[in-house]
């Protein structure tokens, strides 16, 4: 019953310490899921970005060596079709989930400054026949006939414009850096009707930021535009070969000619021709090759080289396909931050129920052992005061039989009266131990440890002496402390030593800035495991009517109240008590 009460008694403490305390293992989760997740977010963006670059590889070779069926049906340049899904940089649904900043969960050639997906095709000489560099296309209609369409552009390398490179510098800056997005309105333009190539006369450009941004399907996605500027762009060129075109007013649908699809597609130019720069020296005479290379702070390049193509319609010798991932672009990122914070969440909101229930069950505990204190407290006042009539009455009969010759009834009143002091000093000791943890604040001074032992130990000397034991103390220290309550301390542990040295023994002190060691030699080894639980006593010393089982209670409750520990061991015959300060 006295173990069931009294193991394994918790400190007490409130449920915000306790939640401090539970915080730590989630900060831990969350650094190491953090620390991993951009490793692992890392290989699994560049095992995208290797897949992707072999698809569009793969599909270039197939285009220029067989043809698109769709260019062929719809009678468009092959540009054309690389321009358009040159904003692709990786586009998969990415790491666990979409975020709903769009499908391109790693990057797109549009949105990071960093990343691009450029190809091209070459000629014996190496020059290139047709690319993804950046151009401005339009479709135009002259008549309602769809197989008449004609697919145009106007190619900075061509014609140079300064009106058009200011143009197409601001468009892939506003767009990778900004987030900003283009509206195109072409009202005239000049056009060459042999190459399909055109220069913009009259043009509104519309810069446009989204604020929201909605998945309609898995391919399309809505967004609140915000109006943040309009430009009207005219060019008066004299190029030999165009002519001016005038387009009918857009609100006339059955009126020709027409300008639709109009956008600048294609590869970031400046990001073209330093990525061409670096792989168009990558020609050797086998059939095909392709590899990494990193770029630095976080970029990588995945490439994949053909310079044996079989005989085409381009006159194509080879081509190139090269896709530059940036790990830690935007979407990247914010998908990392988000698992992190989501494991954060988690595992703090599993801490947190956690903590409720256990200090709900912490409430319940410390109720009840308040009314355990509080019944043992009243229990031991009640009793005080029968006892003392008891010894009075005992030591009354004695004085009045002490001239007595029956010597058995002067036994009786002497056990009497041994009991009821025995009782008393139980009562005395509890009343003591309840006080002592009870007890919060302690105000605290420089205390001399030495000095406090020697003072203690004085009190013993007479029964030192009588059972020929010696006690020594060494070292110096002070501490800061409350000199009463680590009197106490020091004095229970000084006391039980003495009580439990064998006859003849030795008792040594050992002091210090950090601890207060006391060693005492005994006649067999004895069990520590409980030995700091009220009432519990060594096993050769339980019907002891000397010992009440409280003093290393008390001595424990002293040490923690000033914050230190109170350690217990025996080895050797040799048992020692350690307060930790």
């Amino acid at each position: 019953m006295r173990k069931r009460l009294f193991k394994g008694k918790p400190k007490r403490t409130n449920f915000w310490k306790m939640f401090a305390v539970a915080m730590i293992l989630p900060i831990l989760i969350t650094m190491f899921v953090g620390f991993n997740i951009f490793s692992l977010g890392h290989g699994y963006i560049q095992a995208q970005a290797e897949k992707q670059n072999n698809t569009d590889y793969n599909n270039l070779v197939h285009r220029i060596e067989n043809g698109s069926k769709t260019d062929d049906e719809m009678n468009r340049p092959v540009e054309f079709g690389l321009c358009l899904s040159s904003y692709r940089a990786i586009s998969t649904d990415g790491i666990f989930f979409n975020t709903g900043a769009g499908q391109y969960v790693m990057a797109t050639t549009y949105d990071d400054p960093k990343s691009a997906s450029a190809k091209w095709a070459y000629d014996e000489n190496g020059d290139i026949i047709f690319s993804n560099r950046a151009r401005l296309w339009i479709i135009i209609r002259e008549s309602n006939d769809p197989d008449l369409r004609r697919y145009c552009c106007y190619d900075p390398q061509e014609i140079d414009i300064p009106e058009m490179n200011e143009l197409f510098s601001q468009f892939f800056k506003d767009v990778e850096e900004n987030d900003i997005g283009y509206e195109f309105y072409m009202k005239s333009l000049y056009l060459n009707r042999e190459t399909n190539r055109i220069i913009p006369h009259e043009m509104t450009v519309k810069k446009y930021k989204y604020s929201v941004i909605t998945r309609v399907s898995d391919n399309e996605y809505e967004g609140n535009e915000k109006a943040i500027g309009t430009k009207d762009v005219v060019i008066n060129a004299d190029e030999k070969g165009y002519e001016l075109l005038t387009f009918a007013d857009r609100n006339e649908p059955d009126s020709y000619p027409r300008g639709s699809f109009l956008g600048l597609w294609g590869v970031n130019p400046e990001r073209f021709d330093e990525i061409y720069d670096i792989y168009k020296v990558k020609n050797p005479k086998n059939e095909g090759f392709g590899g990494m290379t990193g770029r630095g702070d976080n970029v990588y390049d995945f490439y994949s080289i053909n310079n044996e193509l079989n005989e085409n319609k381009y006159g194509a010798k080879g081509c190139v396909s090269v896709t530059r991932i940036n790990v830690m672009n935007k979407y990247a990122v914010i998908k990392y931050w988000l698992i992190i914070a989501i494991v954060f969440i988690i595992s703090t909101l599993i801490a947190l129920v956690i903590c409720l229930i256990r200090n709900a069950k912490n409430k319940a505990q410390y109720a009840f052992e308040d009314y355990q204190r509080a019944l043992t407290n009243n229990l031991a006042h009640d009793l005080k005061t029968p006892l003392a009539v008891i010894g009075g009455y005992a030591e009354n009969l004695m004085e009045m039989r002490r001239e007595s010759s029956d010597e058995k009834e002067l036994r009786y009143l002497s056990s009497i009266m041994d009991n009821v002091a025995y009782t008393d000093d139980i009562i005395r000791k509890t009343l003591k131990l309840s006080e002592t943890e009870q007890t919060k604040k302690l105000d605290k001074t420089k205390v001399d440890i030495k000095v406090l032992a020697e003072k203690c130990a004085e009190k013993y000397r007479t029964a030192l002496e009588e059972r020929g034991m010696g006690l020594g103390i060494t070292g110096e220290g002070t501490v800061n402390a409350n000199e009463d309550s680590l009197s106490l301390a020091i004095d229970n542990l000084i006391s039980n030593a003495v009580k439990y040295t064998r006859d003849d023994g030795a008792i040594r002190i050992n002091v210090s800035n950090k601890e207060f060691v006391i060693v005492n030699e005994v006649a067999e080894n004895v069990d520590t495991k409980e030995l700091k639980m009220p009432f519990v006593k060594g096993d050769k010393a339980r019907s002891d009517k000397s010992s009440s089982g409280l003093g290393l209670s008390i001595a424990e409750a002293a040490a923690v109240q000033n914050g230190f520990t109170l350690k217990l061991s025996c080895k050797d015959k040799k048992f020692t008590a350690e307060i930790k300060m």
